[in-house]
């Protein structure tokens, strides 16, 4: 009876193993806070701001760039809003691409983050931050966002299923028709597998869950015999 009692016992904890969620998969995305100084030193800079050309540390930029917080910039004035990470951000400006590729390492719920932030409306007229732009993965549009001049950086996110070992590509695409420009920083992709994996020391304490039922099977036919 009692080894029949710690058998059961074991397969039902080792069935709740089995099945609950695995652990989150790691960052997919590269250069996600925009901090690789190699795009500052790109063709299209302007010391504290640039367009880069092409894709560079990671993300492909067209209508988009790349912006120094820690210096005055007509992208802000004299001072930068508040809650950017590290140094650089990245921004999206009128109609403007902001885009990277990577390739699911499971199959389960993608989670995407970011911040969010714009510029202010510092020469009147039409250079602002009044900026509406989309949150594309692959061809599946995901999300619609708005800033406001001056807006500091706030949290984002959106999430999506993906099947591992396929191919994505998340973009942040402007949509206004004016020289209105939304900023974007730490921008992080990672992937919560569908069903579960085992770690190590699960794996273990099965493994010798398995022993203890297989030594207490032995005893009693042992006993019968």
């Amino acid at each position: 009876m009692k080894n029949a009692l710690l058998g059961s016992t074991i397969v039902a904890l080792l069935a709740t193993t089995l099945v609950s969620p695995g652990a989150k998969a790691a960052e997919l995305l590269t250069n996600g806070g925009f901090e690789d100084l190699a795009a500052a030193a790109a063709p299209g800079s302007y010391g504290t701001y640039a367009y880069p050309e092409g894709t560079i540390a990671g993300w492909t930029f067209f209508g988009a760039g790349l912006i120094d917080g820690t210096m005055a910039t007509p992208w802000f004035g004299g001072s930068a809003p508040t809650g950017f990470a590290g140094a650089q951000y990245g921004f999206v400006q009128g109609t403007g691409w902001l885009v990277q590729s990577f390739t699911a390492d499971a199959t389960g719920t993608l989670d995407i983050s970011w911040l969010e932030g714009s510029r202010p409306d510092i020469f009147g007229g039409g250079y602002k931050g009044d900026q509406t732009y989309e949150v594309w993965l692959s061809s599946s549009l995901l999300g619609t966002f708005s800033t406001a001049s001056g807006q500091n950086f706030v949290g984002r996110g959106l999430s999506a299923l993906v099947s591992g070992g396929q191919s994505y590509t998340l973009a942040f695409h402007g949509l206004s028709q004016s020289d209105n420009t939304a900023f974007v920083d730490n921008v992080s992709a990672s992937i919560t597998p569908t069903g579960g994996v085992p770690e190590p020391g699960t794996w273990t304490m099965m493994i010798a869950g398995f022993g203890m039922v297989g030594l207490g099977m032995r005893r009693r036919v042992l006993t019968t015999a």
